[in-house]
């Protein structure tokens, strides 16, 4: 009896690079914006800046600082779950129903003459199966 029923979570489980991310597994997303991933089963939105303390470009810094980003992820439409990431400290990661997200970076650097406008903002994310 239990074989049809594991037969069935077989043939559901999937493999490979999510659909949406590019060759590295990568995609962008800018502040206030939504991306659909692995044909809509997966939803990231890119809420806020929590914080941004990186070294200025141009400017030598005793430590490289960091940046905190407010993501919502959503799966199927549904288990909204609001997360906090960072660049350089911990957490990095997080695993959400089935996917490993990591932030790979986030742009622009501020500079020595102040931080970024908060509309220029953008996440890169690497995302997995996992």
């Amino acid at each position: 009896m239990a074989l049809p029923l594991l037969a069935g979570c077989i043939n559901t489980f999937r493999t490979g690079p999510v659909p949406g991310t590019d060759a590295q597994q990568q995609l962008e997303i800018p502040l206030g914006e939504t991306r659909l991933l692995d044909e809509e089963r997966l939803a990231i939105s890119f809420g806020r800046v929590m914080e941004d303390s990186r070294c200025p470009q141009g400017t030598q810094c005793v430590t490289a600082g960091n940046a905190m980003v407010g993501l919502i992820l959503h799966e199927r439409g549904e288990a909204t779950r609001p997360v906090r990431l960072n660049t350089h400290d911990q957490p990095r990661t997080v695993s959400h129903e089935g996917y490993v997200i990591t932030v790979v970076d986030v742009r622009p650097w501020p500079t020595s003459t102040g931080v970024a406008a908060e509309d220029a903002y953008v996440v890169r994310l690497h995302v997995v199966r996992g």
